[in-house]
């Protein structure tokens, strides 16, 4: 069994896109723009003296996108007609397909709202399917009890038990691990994934070296994930999905193959055609 090594180890980038709300961008940001198929990971929180403020309308391309909400609430409304709002330890997956539009507000609770957002490139072949939405409240999001830790399986599977999503185009895995103080977690691995674990609260050690909240860490190939927790335990993000190994062209919420794709999605825009 060989260990996976951890290849990158770095801060979030903080950016401005939304009134009220704090965006750490994890990926997609300016030390790493892709991790093929990840397009982007954002950390959002609000604090609890916000209004409820967010992300307004606004149009997808392309992309699928995985909302996983860790406090106060998070609700989606898109031009399909579907709406939602999941609270504490629910999640939202969206397939924007060949368009849509669709605004994702914050309502804070007593410790604010805080949420992350994937977005995975669509393969080629799907990226003009129909767009689609389905919400999963905390209660159907399974997880694995461990004597070192606490696993909740939001996509893929974790020792026998199925995520809720199962219809992810790239079909990742997706896992928020609570690791117990001192607590060590060994994760089966996929040879030729893109694989991280973006620390969201304590300190993790991994291959010799300590990484604390919130900083990622990038996997290189190995048999499995080994993540150790300080003396105050840990709270984990781990991703890993198969790459697509296709050409990607991105212009901001359209994620496409050619330049040729993009010219035709802002001129549907233009001509108001876009997801009608």
């Amino acid at each position: 069994m060989i260990e996976s090594l951890a290849a990158i180890f770095y801060a979030p980038t903080k950016v401005e896109e939304a009134k009220g709300v704090t965006i750490n961008r994890v990926i997609g940001g300016e030390r790493m723009a892709i991790l093929d198929p990840i397009m982007l990971l954002d950390h959002a929180s609000i604090s609890a003296e916000s209004d409820i403020v967010g992300f307004p309308r606004h149009p997808h391309r392309g992309i699928e996108t995985v909302s996983y909400v860790i406090s106060g609430e998070v609700g989606h409304k898109d031009s399909n007609g579907n709406e939602g709002i999941v609270g504490p330890g629910g999640t939202q997956w969206m397939t924007a397909g060949n368009g849509i539009w669709h605004e994702e507000m914050m309502k804070p609770g007593p410790e604010g709202a805080e949420m992350l957002q994937l977005w995975f490139s669509l393969p080629r072949n799907k990226k003009r399917i129909p767009a689609a939405y389905q919400g999963g409240p905390a209660e159907e999001v399974p997880e694995v009890t461990k004597a070192s830790a606490v696993v909740r399986i939001v996509a893929g599977s974790f020792e026998g038990t199925e995520g809720i999503f199962k219809g992810i185009a790239v079909n990742p895995t997706i896992l928020d691990i609570t690791l117990h103080d001192n607590a060590t977690l060994e994760i089966p691995a996929d040879h030729g994934h893109a694989t991280f674990a973006y620390v969201i609260r304590g300190k993790v050690t991994t291959t010799r070296r300590t990484v604390s909240a919130p900083e990622q860490i990038v996997f290189g190939d190995g048999d499995y994930v080994s993540l150790t927790a300080g003396p105050q335990g840990a709270r984990v993000f781990y991703v890993s999905a198969k790459p697509l190994h296709e050409p990607i062209v991105q212009y901001r919420s359209f994620v496409m193959n050619t330049v040729d794709d993009i010219k035709e999605t802002t001129d549907m825009i233009h001509a108001e055609t876009f997801a009608t």
